[in-house]
């Protein structure tokens, strides 16, 4: 039963990591150039940049939970199946 838990765990954790870089991307594609922005009818250039400024950072965000979870994972699993191939070997 253990190993279910841990396994749907490691599923969820996945599926956030892969919907987290999902949305990186879709960030990203939405960016707002400031030069374009200002003279679109938004007040000044100061609030584009603002604007701007919080999609880097969100796409900053999301790329990393991404792939810091993703990787993670995947050395988790690594040191895990190392460890029980080990302890096989050993009796």
């Amino acid at each position: 039963m253990q190993r279910i838990i841990g396994c749907v765990k490691n599923n969820t954790l996945a599926m956030l990591a892969t919907i987290s870089l999902a949305v990186s991307v879709a960030i990203l594609i939405s960016y707002i150039d400031p030069t374009v922005c200002a003279g679109s009818g938004i007040q000044s250039l100061e609030a584009c940049t603002q604007l701007a400024n919080e999609h880097i950072w969100g796409f900053v965000g999301f790329l990393s939970f991404g792939v810091i979870t993703l990787v993670g994972g995947a050395l988790r699993h690594r040191i895990q199946v190392a460890l029980v191939r080990k302890k096989a070997a050993t009796k």
